[in-house]
């Protein structure tokens, strides 16, 4: 277990300190996200041990011996800014509810921003309604708003139900479906073969962006316990990928979502990305989806093929949660991708929850 400690600890005999994945971590989970499926020990093993940019680091408040808080550090490389880089994702901020209001959570952050401590020269998230005041006040992050996301009905009672319950029942597909000559992948090692060669031609048309290479993707989407992706894929006669999307099922907010992770293609393929698109869309809703969900900002080479596709921003109050987006330099020389309006480029599988 490593342990830097970088405070004292303070009257109520609570200390701060940084440290890698250990049992003690393991403990806390089950301690501070009671009853999560989402934190099982395997995906625990996924996150922090596998991740192929680096382990994780955890800012942690202990008292007497144990874990009473925590902030895990994600590392993740980071492409398209100043320069490569190395970044934290904040993921699963939790205090023990016998020790919230002492200020634990600034006290966590302050480590987690300490660039000598931490390693890294970026720290970046997606606060919740619950977390954001911390990270966006006390902890100084730039807020670059609710993340961009996008929305396709897929089936009838989505639209009705919303009307009145009654009609909800009305429940027809809103898509045709469709032949394609897209393939989908069921092999890990061709995925990620594929997709580093697609991510090395269109990697500078996006901006700063986690390095989405062929090994991280198979982490992400294969590697994942208990992983549903579908991954979908347009070739050239050459047998080079030239459009890919992966989606993933879920029951979430009172219906059957389809959250698209991942859309891309070469700049000259826009017109292949949207069938293939349209044909996971298809597949989605005679799979019971009744609408899809995707995050892409505007300045997105996929975005024109996602509206052509029939997907539309979501207006804020109509959106089931909020979620933040945000970063915070560590050091003077990445100060430019933590700035107000930093071309930042995030999809669903930047997110550590589906």
């Amino acid at each position: 277990m490593t342990v830097v400690p970088t405070d004292r600890p303070a009257d109520d005999g609570i200390r701060i300190s940084l440290r890698a994945f250990d049992d003690s971590i393991r403990g806390a989970y089950e301690t501070l996200f009671p009853g999560d499926n989402g934190k099982s020990s395997e995906l625990l093993d996924w996150r922090f041990r596998r991740n192929p940019h680096g382990e994780a680091k955890f800012a942690v408040a202990s008292k007497d011996g144990q874990i009473v808080g925590l902030i895990a550090l994600v590392p993740t490389r980071l492409r398209g800014g100043p320069r490569a880089m190395l970044g934290y994702q904040a993921i699963d901020t939790a205090v023990h509810p016998s020790c919230r209001g002492r200020g634990l959570f600034v006290r966590m952050g302050m480590l987690a921003q300490d660039p000598d401590a931490l390693g890294g020269e970026l720290l970046w998230g997606f606060p919740n309604a619950n977390a954001a005041p911390g990270w966006y006040g006390r902890l100084g992050w730039t807020n670059f708003g609710q993340v961009p996301l996008l929305m396709r009905p897929l089936r009838s009672s989505f639209l009705l139900g919303r009307l009145h319950l009654k009609v909800r029942a009305l429940d027809l597909p809103l898509i045709r479906s469709r032949t394609s000559s897209a393939e989908v992948y069921t092999d890990g090692a061709r995925l990620s073969a594929d997709f580093a060669s697609l991510w090395r031609r269109v990697a500078p048309q996006f901006g700063i962006a986690v390095d989405r290479s062929g090994d991280w993707l198979r982490w992400r989407l294969v590697d994942k316990p208990g992983a549903n992706y579908c991954c979908m894929g347009k070739k050239s006669p050459a047998g080079d990928l030239q459009a890919f999307v992966a989606t993933k099922l879920a029951d979430k907010h009172g219906g059957r979502l389809c959250y698209v992770m991942e859309a891309m293609s070469t700049h000259e393929h826009q017109g292949d990305l949207k069938r293939v698109l349209l044909t996971e869309m298809a597949l989605a809703a005679r799979c019971g989806a009744e609408v899809a969900l995707a995050w892409c900002p505007k300045s997105a080479p996929a975005y024109q093929a996602y509206r052509r596709a029939g997907f539309f921003p979501v207006p804020l109050g109509l959106r089931p949660i909020e979620i933040n987006f945000g970063a915070r330099a560590l050091r003077e020389e990445s100060a430019a991708a933590a700035a107000p309006g930093a071309p930042w480029y995030v999809s669903f599988l930047d997110s550590d929850t589906n």
